[in-house]
């Protein structure tokens, strides 16, 4: 359960898909809002998020959603996101906190800090939590739980607005750690995007799908990122494209890299090589 100091009295989730949903729900089972509005473009996807408990009211009326709003969250694609910032941030109430799901930051934090009012507060999060399932119905309120979320504040960012937006995703059980939005930027590609696109080539090469039938748990493991929205990946690495590529060309050099221990049949140096993966491998958060 919420401290009094940390509870919103109404929370404003723009986007009730899997990111939005699973956020409601969370909100709503840590008692951490009084309130939560779902603001959505369709009415029957926000029928349905009241009705898996992920918003006590469901509307499309961005006026409605924002009365006496103290937490809005974008739960939407960057693009949107963007769109949705320069009609909100104008009519936003006083004292309302700001932030957003993005996973690409770089224009973004800059754009939507130049349009937040002086009444209000931005702090951009993104959570590092998914799924390749989406919408509403795959939403659970633990998605969050055991998870790192990373915020990019800027200069202009108010350190109050950092504390209590930190507050919030450690109330939902993540770990927070806060990076510039470039550096964020060059992470996510390294951790995120590259290994998604990476996932798809490796679906993508095996050339008969039909061969796709044969494929056992560690071909399941290694490519479950690829079956993700294709709409969504498509705009992340657009907005993140010269850092992907950045990593791309590095990871080319290591594909090369294995292909000519391989091809040399040096087999003491092909097991260094899988052994340091597998140490670096176990590093990872289970």
């Amino acid at each position: 359960m919420a401290t009094s100091t940390s509870k919103f009295r109404r929370a404003v989730i723009a986007g009730v898909g899997l990111m939005g949903g699973s956020l409601g729900q969370a909100l709503k089972s840590r008692e951490l809002a009084e309130e939560v509005v779902g603001w959505g473009r369709n009415q029957g996807r926000l029928d349905e998020a009241v009705g898996r408990g992920a918003v006590d009211i469901g509307t499309r009326d961005r006026v409605r959603a924002l009365d006496g709003a103290d937490l809005l969250v974008f739960a939407t694609p960057g693009s949107v996101t963007l769109s949705l910032a320069r009609e909100w941030m104008p009519e936003l109430p006083a004292g309302c906190l700001v932030t957003d799901l993005v996973s690409v930051k770089g224009k973004l934090v800059e754009t939507l800090t130049k349009l937040t009012p002086p009444r209000a507060s931005y702090v951009s999060s993104h959570p590092l939590c998914g799924s390749d399932r989406t919408g509403v119905a795959a939403a659970r309120p633990d998605l969050y739980r055991n998870q790192l979320c990373l915020l990019t504040p800027v200069p202009a960012t108010r350190k109050t607005a950092i504390g209590r937006i930190q507050k919030l995703w450690q109330n939902l059980g993540m770990t927070v750690v806060a990076l510039a939005p470039g550096r964020h930027d060059r992470v996510v590609a390294a951790v995120s995007h590259l290994p998604h696109l990476v996932a798809a080539a490796l679906v993508n090469r095996i050339g008969e799908e039909r061969l796709l039938r044969f494929g056992g748990t560690g071909l399941k493991d290694t490519t479950r990122i690829a079956g993700a929205d294709p709409g969504l990946w498509a705009e992340i690495m657009g907005e993140n494209r010269k850092e992907i590529l950045a990593q791309l060309d590095e990871f080319i050099k290591t594909l090369v890299s294995a292909r000519k221990r391989l091809d040399s049949n040096h087999r003491a140096e092909i097991g260094q090589w899988l052994r340091q993966a597998a140490v670096r491998r176990k590093k990872l958060a289970p």
